[in-house]
């Protein structure tokens, strides 16, 4: 929906937002998404610094949990028909969004809100959320606003004091808002989000064991690299049976699962029946443990393999494969990318040609919307490196901001490309130098198209 103007419910000065006033969950699942966060219809006013959610007239619908609710905005000065007649055309848009046969009773029934907070809670108890996992949420979440509010020493003792409180639920919380504080690059909250983060490891068993699971995987995965092209099944047993502690273990299994394949597991019983009876033990708990860590791991796999398939199915169907890709963009993830892959190379055996179609301009389309503007303008120029007047004319289209992006692009690739160049084989060594010197031209190109708009705007 286009920016609208509407007035701050402050100080009622003009003020310009995205509007959303229908949120229907199968047509545009972002939305929930921002419903939930807290970032629908959020707005900050530029007069008096107001931010927060506006107060407009919502639907929310959920077709497969058979939902619609509806919330306005408390005002007094309006009666309770014009605030249905402000809803009316909000439910007619939800209706004429669906097939005949999909118009159920439950659609001249919609639930009325009296809160916003009071929707939200009714979304998450559909979704399978109770009451008792809310108010733990919101219990973890006070407390994390309460840690943020002090220092030192409080600090220290707020945590102490909440020990049986802090969980690695409350640790998925705080990662959460971590993630978007330093994607806003608040630096002073950064720096405070930190030594928080810090306090919280050595301060709580959760943390400790958060921490020490972190720099076992870092530890294995320093030890597998170091194997580089002999990792093998019997030197894979030989890190799993030296390593210091069951942690590292776990954290092998995590790092390359596909190994621990049957031959692996054939090899280790081969190691435990010719071992001295005193280390048998040891290495049947080993076996044991890997055993049950990848059976846990597959199952997961197995599962979001499913989830990805439903996903495919959906997008598929869908009226606009494009739109539908960007409704759920943040559901596109390897696994997702693989079964579509699958399912291309199924239906071209199969010779479905309706299908194979649409599978292709998926995948187009995902490419798309994973591909960064730095790599395709990097892509592009090297395609025309050869030619210095199309590469000129190429570079002379960016803006400074992208330009600038291109290049510290382009420097990580270079850098990239420096190690691959030292430690190439003699087969793949002339491929990579002929890459590399057009890196170089294009680089060079884009460094000059740089100096002379610095120069240009002195």
């Amino acid at each position: 929906m286009p920016k609208i103007q509407t007035s701050c419910p402050n100080c009622k000065q003009p003020l310009v937002a995205e509007i959303f006033q229908v949120v229907d969950v199968k047509l545009n699942p972002r939305l929930k998404e921002l419903l939930l966060a807290g970032g629908l219809n959020f707005a900050q006013c530029q007069i008096c610094g107001f931010q927060g959610q506006l107060p407009v007239p919502l639907v929310y619908h959920d077709g497969d949990k058979e939902l619609l609710l509806t919330f306005s905005p408390p005002d007094p000065a309006k009666t309770m028909e014009e605030k249905e007649s402000a809803l009316a055309p909000l439910l007619k848009q939800v209706t004429d969004n669906l097939a005949p046969e999909a118009r159920k009773g439950y659609l001249f029934q919609p639930k009325a809100m009296l809160t916003m907070n009071n929707l939200v809670k009714n979304v998450l108890l559909a979704d399978g959320i109770t009451e008792e996992m809310l108010q733990a949420q919101q219990e973890k979440m006070r407390l994390l606003e309460k840690i943020f509010m002090v220092e030192g020493e409080q600090l220290i003792q707020e945590i102490r004091n909440n020990q049986e409180k802090i969980d690695r639920e409350f640790f998925a919380l705080f990662a959460e808002i971590a993630q978007q504080v330093t994607a806003n690059r608040d630096q002073d909250t950064i720096e405070k989000i930190k030594l928080v983060q810090e306090a919280l490891m050595e301060e709580t068993e959760v943390g400790r064991s958060i921490k020490t699971e972190a720099e076992e995987i870092k530890s294995a995965t320093k030890s597998l690299e170091a194997l580089g092209n002999n990792l093998s099944r019997t030197s894979l047993l030989e890190l799993v049976l030296s390593a210091p502690n069951h942690e590292r273990v776990k954290a092998y299994a995590g790092l390359v699962r596909p190994a621990m394949d049957y031959e692996f597991f054939k090899l280790f019983t081969e190691k435990i029946e010719n071992s001295e009876s005193e280390q048998r033990k040891e290495m049947v708990e080993r076996r044991n443990l890997l055993l049950k860590i990848t059976q846990e791991i597959d199952d997961q796999l197995n599962e979001r393999v499913l989830e990805a398939k439903g996903l495919l199915e959906r997008i598929l169907e869908s009226e606009s494969i494009e739109d539908a890709l960007m409704q759920n963009s943040s559901k596109i993830d390897q696994i997702f990318i693989q079964a579509v892959s699958s399912e291309l190379k199924s239906v071209k055996e199969n010779k479905d040609g309706e299908r194979e179609e649409k599978l292709e301009v998926l995948l187009q389309s995902i490419q798309k919307l994973t591909t960064p503007p730095e790599l395709e303008v990097v892509e592009a120029l090297l395609r025309v490196a050869e030619d210095e007047g199309k590469t000129n004319e190429l570079i002379a289209e960016l803006n400074e901001q992208l330009l600038a992006r291109v290049i510290e692009y382009l420097t990580a690739i270079i850098s990239n490309y420096d190690e691959q160049i030292s430690s190439a084989a003699p087969d793949d060594l002339e491929q990579l130098k002929e890459t590399y010197g057009k890196l170089k031209q294009v680089f060079n190109s884009l460094l000059r198209r740089s100096m002379q708009q610095k120069m240009e705007g002195e």
